[in-house]
This record gives C-alpha cells, sequence and structure tokens, in this order.
C-alpha cells in the first residue's frame, strides 16, 4: 500500500474515532455533574435549617473531590469553547505585557529603595533595591527559582529589610496559600541563612534597630483531629536572634505566655512592631477584624519574654479607641518616630483625630495633633521629619503633612491628577516618601514629594506604558437614593460620548465589609471590556469604609441588609437612567463581596443577567467553623446568639436559594488553596443554585487548583480570570462573537 494513502487511511480513521469520543463529551458534558442530595438539618433557636451539601465540608472525601474536578472541567470546556475566547485572552495578555513592569510594595530603609517588581516577562513579583529613587534596580529575590516550584507556584507575601540593609526577612507561600514560611536573606552573599520557620503571620518581621534580631508572630501547630476553626487561636509573637533555632525563641506576646504582663485570650491577635529610628517597640491586641485595639509601649532593651513591663497607651478596647487603617484593617494605624507615638483614636472623634505621645517620659499624655475634620482620617504615617495622612472621600483618598518643626502647619499635598493616594512610603532615617497613587483613568504610579516644597510628581519607581493614561474614557460620580432614603456613592467609568439608549454592556461591583473602600483602580485588562463598548461601575455600598466608621457599621452584622440593598438600589439607577437593561447588566462581588451579589441576586434575580461571585464568603451559618472564621465574628456575628443567628441567616447567599426561582447566569470561583474562604462555601453555592434554578442558564464553578484567595496569583492566572469573567459575561449578555456554535 502506497505510504501517503496509508497514512491518510490512518489519520482519517483517528479523526473518526475523535470525532465520536467528542460526540460522546458533548452529550454527557450537556450538565455539569449532579451533586447528591445528603440533608443535615440544624436547630437555631427554634428555626430550623436544612443544609443538602454539608458532607462538602470535609474536602479529603474522595466523591468531594471527584464532584469539585468535574465542576471544574466543565467550566473550563465551556468557557474555552465560547469563540472569542483565544482573541480575548491573548488581548488581555497584551495588554499586561506592554506594561515594562509592575511595582508594588516599595519600601524605603536608610535611603534604599525596596520594590515587588513584576517585568513583563515574568508570573510572580521578585524583589529588587536601588539605591536611592534614581539608582538602578538589582534583583534579591526570585520567588520563581524557589525549589520544588514545578507543580506550585511561589509567591513573596511579605518582606523586611532590615535597618543596616545586611539582611531581608521575607515570606514566602506555594499556591496562593497565604501560608508563609519565614526565609533571611544575606544581602551581601545572596543567599538564605540557614534557619526557616514556618506557620507564619502574613505581616514580615520588625527588626530591631540593631539588625540582629526581630519581633515576628506564628500560629501555633495543629495535632491531627484539631479543628480548622483552631489555626489561629493561640498565636504568639517571639523574639528571633540571628543564627539560632527558631524553637530557641522565646515567647513575647500571646496567649498562655508565662508570666505574661498583657493578657490575650485565645480569640485575640498579638503583634509587636518597631520603628529603625526608635528605642520602643509598640505591642498590639486585637479582637480579629473589629477596628478597635489594645496598645502598649516598651523600650526594646527591656524586651526578653513575656514579663517585660509594657506601658498601656490603649488598656481596653474603647480606651482611646485605637482605629486601623479602614482600608487594610490589618495593618494598625500608629506611627512612631523617635520617642514620639502617634495614632488614629476615634474615641471622642468619629472622622478621627491624631494624637500624639512622647514614650520617653512616664507621665506624659495623649496630646492632639491633628483635629478631626469634615472627612474622615484613614491611616497616619511618619518618616524623620514629618507626619502624613490620609482622610477618605467616598473611597478616594487625598494626602496631607505636617512637618515636625516649630511653627509648622497642617497643608494638603495636591495631587497631579484626579486619584486616590492607596498608601505611604517613609524613610524612619530620611526624607524619602512615595505615595502610591491609584486612577480611575490612569494607571498605578508612584509619586514622591519635594520635601521642601511638598511638590509631587512622578520619582520613577514605576515605568511608563502605552496605556498609562485613558484619554478616551469618562468618569460620572452620581449619588443614588437607597431603599430608605440614604444616598449611596457609585462610580461610573465609560468611553466618551456614550449613548444612554439602555442598551450599553454594563458590570456593576461591589464589596462593603470591613470599612474597606471601593477605592479608584484602572487595571490595562479593563481596556478589553471598554473596547466592546462596556461601562464599569463601583458601589460605594454601606459596610465599606467611603464614608468613615458610621458608613461601615450601617452594613454590619444586623444592617448587613443594607449592603446588598445598597447593590440593588445603585443596578437599578443604571437602568433607571437608560445606562443600560437587565438583559446587559452584570453583577459583579467577590470574598465577602459573596455576601452582597448573592443575596442582590436572590432578591432581584430579575435585575441582572449574569452574576459573577469570586471566592465568595457563601455560607455564613457554617463560616464559623472555617479556619478564618473566629477571626471574622466580629465583622459578621456568630450563631451563638439568637440576633448573631438572624443577622447570619439573613446574610447567607447559600441558605437563601429558592427552588424554582430564574436565576441569571452564575460564575462561581474557587481556589482549592484559599485559607480565607474555605473552597467548601463556593462549592455548595453552585450546587444548590445548579439544583433550584429555573432559569435554564448556567451556573459554572470555577476551580484553580494552583490558588488561594487570588492574591498571589501569577499573571497568567490574573490573565485566565479576568478572560473568564469577561468571557462569560460577553457571552450572557449577548455579545455575538461569545455565542457557542450551535451543532
Amino acid at each position: 500500500m502506497n505510504r501517503r494513502i496509508a497514512a491518510v487511511l490512518v489519520l482519517s480513521i483517528s479523526l473518526g474515532v475523535l470525532a465520536r469520543e467528542l460526540d460522546a463529551q458533548q452529550a454527557t458534558a450537556v450538565q455539569p455533574p449532579v451533586a447528591p442530595v445528603r440533608p443535615v438539618t440544624d436547630d437555631y433557636f427554634g428555626t430550623k435549617v436544612v443544609d443538602n451539601y454539608r458532607y462538602f465540608e470535609n474536602l479529603k472525601d474522595p466523591e468531594v473531590q471527584q464532584w469539585m474536578k468535574a465542576q471544574a472541567d466543565y467550566a473550563r470546556a465551556t468557557l474555552d469553547a465560547l469563540p472569542g475566547y483565544g482573541a480575548l485572552f491573548k488581548r488581555i495578555d497584551a495588554l499586561f505585557t506592554s506594561q515594562p513592569a509592575w511595582v508594588d510594595g516599595v519600601q524605603i530603609v536608610g535611603g534604599h529603595y525596596y520594590s515587588l517588581r513584576t517585568p513583563a516577562n515574568a508570573q510572580s513579583p521578585k524583589l529588587y533595591v536601588r539605591d536611592g529613587v534614581k539608582g538602578q534596580d538589582k534583583l534579591l529575590i526570585d520567588p520563581e527559582k524557589t525549589p520544588g516550584n514545578d507543580t506550585s507556584h511561589y509567591s513573596i507575601v511579605d518582606y523586611r529589610p532590615s535597618p543596616d540593609g545586611r539582611c531581608i526577612a521575607y515570606l514566602v507561600a506555594a499556591g496562593g496559600s497565604e501560608e508563609g514560611v519565614l526565609h533571611i536573606r544575606d544581602v551581601k552573599t545572596s543567599q538564605d541563612l540557614p534557619e526557616t520557620a514556618e506557620r507564619m503571620d502574613i505581616t514580615a518581621p520588625y527588626w530591631r534597630p540593631d539588625g540582629r534580631a526581630f519581633f515576628y508572630a506564628r500560629g501555633q501547630k495543629l495535632e491531627p483531629g484539631v479543628p480548622a476553626a483552631a489555626k489561629d487561636e493561640g498565636g504568639r509573637v517571639y523574639l528571633h536572634m540571628l543564627g539560632r533555632s527558631f524553637e530557641q525563641d522565646p515567647s513575647i506576646l500571646g496567649h498562655g505566655v508565662p508570666g505574661a504582663t498583657i493578657e490575650v485570650v485565645t480569640d485575640e491577635y498579638p503583634a509587636v512592631v518597631t520603628a529603625a529610628d526608635s528605642r520602643y517597640a509598640i505591642a498590639f491586641v486585637s479582637p480579629g477584624t473589629d477596628p478597635r485595639m489594645r496598645v502598649y509601649a516598651a523600650p526594646i532593651d527591656s524586651i526578653r519574654d513575656g514579663k517585660t513591663p509594657w506601658r498601656a497607651i490603649a488598656a481596653s478596647y474603647d480606651d482611646q479607641f485605637i482605629g486601623r487603617d479602614m482600608d487594610n484593617p490589618a495593618i494598625p494605624v500608629i506611627a512612631l518616630t523617635g520617642d514620639t507615638l502617634y495614632w488614629l483614636s476615634r474615641k471622642n472623634a468619629p472622622r478621627g483625630e491624631i494624637l500624639k505621645l512622647d514614650l520617653s517620659r512616664a507621665d506624659s499624655k495623649p496630646v492632639v495633633s491633628v483635629a478631626q475634620g469634615d472627612l474622615p482620617i484613614s491611616a497616619v504615617y511618619a518618616s524623620r521629619g514629618a507626619i502624613y495622612w490620609r482622610v477618605n472621600d467616598a473611597g478616594a483618598h487625598s494626602i496631607y503633612r505636617l512637618l515636625l518643626k516649630s511653627g509648622a502647619r497642617r497643608e494638603e499635598l495636591k495631587l497631579p491628577y484626579a486619584g486616590d493616594v492607596a498608601d505611604v512610603s517613609t524613610d524612619a532615617a530620611g526624607d524619602g516618601v512615595a505615595l502610591l497613587v491609584y486612577s480611575w483613568l490612569r494607571s498605578s504610579a508612584y509619586l514622591g514629594i519635594d520635601p521642601a516644597t511638598g511638590a509631587l510628581g512622578d520619582n520613577g519607581l514605576k515605568p511608563s506604558g502605552p496605556y498609562d493614561h485613558a484619554d478616551d474614557l469618562a468618569v460620572d460620580e452620581v449619588k443614588v437614593r437607597s431603599w430608605d432614603g440614604t444616598l449611596v456613592p457609585m462610580s461610573i467609568i465609560h468611553k466618551k460620548g456614550i449613548t444612554l439608549d439602555g442598551n450599553n454592556l454594563t458590570m456593576i461591583t461591589g464589596y462593603g465589609a470591613y470599612g474597606i473602600s471601593m477605592s479608584p483602580f484602572y487595571g490595562l485588562a479593563d481596556r478589553s471590556w471598554y473596547e466592546r463598548g462596556g461601562v464599569n461601575v463601583f458601589a460605594h455600598v454601606r459596610g465599606g469604609g467611603e464614608l468613615g466608621e458610621a458608613w461601615h457599621k450601617a452594613g454590619f452584622q444586623q444592617t448587613k441588609p443594607n449592603t446588598w440593598k445598597d447593590f440593588i438600589a445603585c443596578a437599578q439607577y443604571l437602568v433607571d437612567h437608560h445606562y443600560t437593561n437587565p438583559h446587559k447588566l452584570v453583577g459583579h462581588g467577590g470574598s465577602a463581596g459573596g455576601i452582597l451579589i448573592g443575596r442582590a441576586i436572590e432578591e432581584r434575580p430579575d435585575l441582572f443577567a449574569a452574576a459573577v461571585a469570586d471566592v465568595p464568603a457563601a455560607d455564613m451559618l457554617r463560616f464559623g467553623t472555617t479556619a478564618s472564621g473566629i477571626y471574622n465574628t466580629p465583622e459578621f456575628g456568630s450563631t451563638k446568639s439568637q440576633a448573631g443567628f438572624r443577622a447570619l441567616y439573613a446574610m447567607s447567599a447559600y441558605a437563601n436559594v429558592k427552588d424554582g426561582v430564574k436565576y441569571p447566569a452564575v460564575l462561581v470561583t474557587t481556589g482549592i488553596n484559599d485559607p480565607r474562604v474555605a473552597p467548601w462555601e463556593p462549592a455548595k453555592f453552585a450546587a444548590r443554585l445548579q439544583a433550584a434554578t429555573a432559569s435554564g442558564k448556567p451556573v459554572l464553578l470555577r476551580v484553580d487548583y494552583d490558588a488561594g484567595h487570588g492574591l498571589d496569583a501569577t499573571r497568567r492566572q490574573w490573565d485566565l480570570a479576568i478572560t473568564d469573567m469577561l468571557a462569560f459575561a460577553l457571552w450572557q449578555t449577548g455579545d455575538p462573537d461569545f455565542q457557542p456554535v450551535q451543532r
């Protein structure tokens, strides 16, 4: 037989077999796999609640694993098969790689500028340093070269250089797990010291000024059979001397520390921080996500063990009401420089005032350094010669400065364009300051400050790219009247000259928890949405921090329904004012925003064509049993009280799914290593929606097996996640390029 004919015949047979296999796969993949219903009934204060998928909570169960893997495969195949998917992915990837480097996490120590930089061809941020703001970047640590990363990616979770620049303490986690492993890099030799530690807090250690020791927080080792909810119980702060085994380190602060002068109970979280130019250390004790803290100070030289003679700055949670950064509640709002401590207090000032205390004098009393203003203060920072603070106006932060010299007055530092000061990096040993600034219409940038004039300008820490300025876009800032008459701020970003004909593709995003603001942000991948005529909307709902702590508490525990009701009002506004219509509107929320999006589509399923729930906190009645549950009790409440149960029941998207309702199409996502929202929460929500919906629209469960909560994703993971979300939205809102081919 002729070899060419034989080859063609073999190929034809192979293609025939492949075609039959594909037909069989399509026949069996018309719907995702159905999860068996095995109801468990709980009685909460006389109210019986049925949980059909309680068995999902055992993620080691082979049946659960098989179901989740089949769901993941089905979602992957469904999205990949959309005709426009490939072109959209290439466009998003090209937008990301058009930026020479992404820069974040800047720290300034002794005139050296450290930064986490992701070059265009890299997958994860690498740690660099430059000598002076105009110096050349030198690579210090590359997590992509971590041994064993052939099956999982590694990310730098946090880092802190020693004051003398000789060493860097840094945390590396695998697969987005946030399970930090502490390493110490010798900068001179470019090698790590032999000692390492696991079970680390996600915040890098704080060095003593001598650079030979540091304070670090570490969780307890969980023995087999210990519930996940105990993960953060019993955490302690330790003192580590370089060259010593971590197992020899003495306990400084925490639950059960022998002879401790500060009592810490199991659901409280301790920390100790320092400043390079100060001889004092500051100790914190906080009850999870409650913004209040107990605060203490002690000379660093006196800290040897738990018997340290700490001086109480705020001995109770109500004493001074020392708050935390409302946009990142994990960061204490304390500024330490020399012998002076500055902090943000809300005890006598609901919008915040900045107090100061001379730690060198035992008889000193707090003095007001910055009085309360019309807008809430959200953070305070210190350099050698000044303090800086951020002021929040509906999520957009301005920056102020007070020089630490006699007769100096507070001054607002004017941004060169409309933007949001997301963070401030200062140098304890000098005048160097870098402001991380975001905008609705510009890529992120780092701005420097002229110490003499206060003028702001780009300091060159982040290189510019071709799409940094969105000159073709406009922003509409509006106020929406919610269900009870409250005016809710909303930001609408769209192409200039948009026609308000009620037919624009629109995505509305909300969060509303922990006092975190939906602040201005322009992502390059968003261009792929705007290029298709898309409108991006951000609803500043109650529960966030856009208008201060009162705004937070108005969407908190028993008042939580305001969060999703505000979101619904904002979505309705877009329809009533002809930006879009329900067939073109997509709702989006993630993490604690899963409460918002889940409850919004349950109360108004007719208002949305589709919804995206990213790593959603969906089963709030069982959230307290997870590793992060106790930490979140101050924010959401507990089923241990009747009032707490009622609040959690009302906000639980999983518990409020109703059979026979025509729900919109829903894309639910999770990362299998998620330490914040257990993967079984999104899985249970997806299974319940698939079983209940009567609309015939898809409910997809997207599972990433090399990811957690999304904070440490690689660039490719971001490419895929954003492409999946936008492709799903375009499919469900009728974009002709994303409609499946009918066979």
